[in-house]
C-alpha cells in the first residue's frame, strides 16, 4: 500500500509544472529555450538556442502559448478544459496529427541548418589546398553524406518537437490508449530517416525532400506531455545539449569561418595556425597598439591582426628571405631561387632518405609562402583597381592613399 502511494508523491513532484515560473524562465532565458526545456519540450528547447528564439518569431509566440503548455504537463486532476479538448481530439484523431505546413517548414529550415552545421564540422581539403578539382571527388562524397546526416537531425529535431513524435506503428501495451514511444524503435527511425536523407540527396540533391516525406508518414501525437523527471534534471540536461551544441558549433566555425585582413580572406583555422607561429610576444609594441587603439581608423585590431600574424605574411616572407616591404618583384625572384635550390631534382644520388625528406619539406614550404604572398598581392591589386574605379568615378576628389608602398606595408 505505501508503495503506489510514494510512486504518486514522486509523480506529483515531478510534474510540478506551474504558470508563473515557466514566465520566469521565458523572461530570463527564453532565447535559449529554458522555458521549453521546463515544460518537457527538450526538442524545441534545443531548436530555440540553436536559433536564438526561431529567430525572435517563436519566442514571441511563446509569450501567448505558454498557458497552454503548461496545462498539457499537469496531473490528469490539474488539467484544465483545453487540455481535456486537446486529449478528445487526439484520440479522435486516432493519435496522428493534421497535417501542419508551418512544421513542414521548419523541417526544411533546421534540416537545412543542421545539414550545413554537420558537414563543416570536418575540414575537408580546400580545392585551392591542392588546386586540382579531379582530386576532390572523394570529398564531395564525405560532403553529401555528413549534410544527409545532418539533415536527418534537423528534422527528426522538428519532428519529436512539442506534443508529435516519429516512430513505428506499435501494438499497444494493456491500459495503453495511445502508442507508447520504445527507445529501440527510435534509434531504428532515425536510421531509416538517414537514409531516405542520404537517397533523396543522391537521386535529387535535395537531402530534406526524402526526410520530409518519411517524417510526415510518420508522425504521431506524443501519449502524454506530463514530464517523468524533475524540473532541474530537465533543464540540466538542456544546458548540457547547449553545450554541446556550442562546441560544435565553434568546431564549424574554427573550420570554415574566415577572417578579412587588408583585403584578403583568411580561413579561422589558418589565422589561428598563423598566430601560433608568429613572433607575437616578442615583437609585440605595446607603446605602438595604444597609439593605435587611440587613432579614429581601425582602433587597435589592425596592429593586432598584423603582431598575430593573421594572414601568415610576415612567416610567408621570412620563409623566403624577403624584407617586409619587399615587393613582389622581388618575392617572386627569391621564390625562383629557393625552389630552385630545394627542388627533388637537386637532390645528389648519395642523399640519404632524411635529407630527401627534408629537401622535400623544404622546397613544399618555400611553395606555399609564395603561393600565399601572389595570392595576398593579387587580392591588394584588386582591392587598388576598386579603389582607383571608384575615385574615377567621384572625380578624383579622393586623395590618393593607396600608394604601392603604403598598401603593402606590414611594419610593426
Amino acid at each position: 500500500m505505501n508503495t503506489p502511494t510514494t510512486s504518486s508523491t514522486t509523480n506529483n513532484n515531478n510534474n510540478n509544472v506551474n504558470l508563473p515560473t515557466a514566465y520566469i524562465l521565458y523572461f530570463l532565458g527564453g532565447t535559449f529555450g529554458l522555458h521549453h526545456a521546463y515544460l518537457n519540450r527538450p526538442n524545441q528547447a534545443l531548436a530555440w538556442y540553436s536559433t536564438l528564439g526561431l529567430f525572435g518569431i517563436g519566442l514571441l509566440r511563446d509569450l501567448f502559448k505558454i498557458p497552454y503548455y503548461v496545462s498539457l504537463c499537469r496531473d490528469d486532476q490539474q488539467r484544465d478544459v483545453t487540455a481535456r479538448v486537446r486529449a478528445a481530439n487526439v484520440e479522435a484523431r486516432d493519435g496522428i496529427p493534421p497535417w501542419s505546413f508551418g512544421r513542414m517548414i521548419m523541417m526544411i529550415v533546421f534540416g537545412s541548418y543542421f545539414g550545413f552545421l554537420v558537414s563543416c564540422l570536418v575540414a575537408l581539403p580546400r580545392k585551392e589546398d591542392d588546386g586540382s578539382d579531379d582530386t576532390l571527388w572523394w570529398t564531395n562524397i564525405v560532403y553529401g553524406l555528413l549534410r544527409a546526416f545532418g539533415c536527418a537531425v534537423g528534422i527528426w529535431l522538428v519532428g519529436n518537437m512539442g506534443e508529435e513524435i516519429i516512430y513505428t506503428t506499435k501494438v499497444p501495451k494493456e491500459g495503453d490508449t495511445l502508442l507508447q514511444p520504445d527507445d529501440n524503435l527510435q534509434k531504428g527511425e532515425f536510421m531509416k530517416l538517414t537514409q531516405w536523407c542520404t537517397g533523396s540527396f543522391i537521386l535529387l540533391n535535395s537531402p530534406a525532400l526524402g526526410g520530409i516525406i518519411y517524417a510526415v508518414r510518420r508522425r504521431k501525437y506524443r501519449s502524454t506531455m506530463k514530464p517523468q523527471q524533475s524540473s532541474m534534471k530537465r533543464v540540466g540536461k538542456h544546458i548540457m545539449k547547449c553545450i554541446v551544441f556550442s562546441a560544435l558549433m565553434t568546431i564549424a566555425i574554427y573550420n570554415y569561418g574566415s577572417i578579412n585582413f587588408n583585403g584578403h580572406s583568411v580561413y579561422l583555422s589558418d589565422a589561428v595556425k598563423n598566430a601560433i607561429n608568429s613572433n607575437f610576444w616578442k615583437e609585440f609594441d605595446w607603446e605602438k597598439f595604444r597609439q593605435q587603439q587611440q587613432s579614429s581608423s581601425g582602433g587597435g585590431s589592425d596592429y593586432l591582426k598584423k603582431a598575430f600574424d593573421i594572414s601568415g605574411e610576415r612567416s610567408a616572407r621570412r620563409t623566403l628571405g624577403v624584407a617586409r616591404n619587399a615587393t613582389h618583384a622581388v618575392v617572386r625572384s627569391a621564390y625562383k631561387k629557393l625552389a630552385l635550390k630545394y627542388h627533388p631534382d637537386k637532390v645528389g644520388a648519395d642523399a640519404t632518405a632524411k635529407e630527401i625528406e627534408e629537401t622535400n619539406r623544404q622546397f613544399v614550404k618555400v611553395q606555399e609562402a609564395y603561393d600565399l604572398l601572389n595570392g595576398i598581392e593579387q587580392d591588394r591589386k584588386k582591392k587598388e583597381r576598386g579603389a582607383t574605379t571608384e575615385e574615377a568615378s567621384n572625380g578624383g576628389s579622393r586623395s590618393d592613399h593607396h600608394t604601392s608602398g603604403a598598401y603593402r606595408g606590414d611594419e610593426m
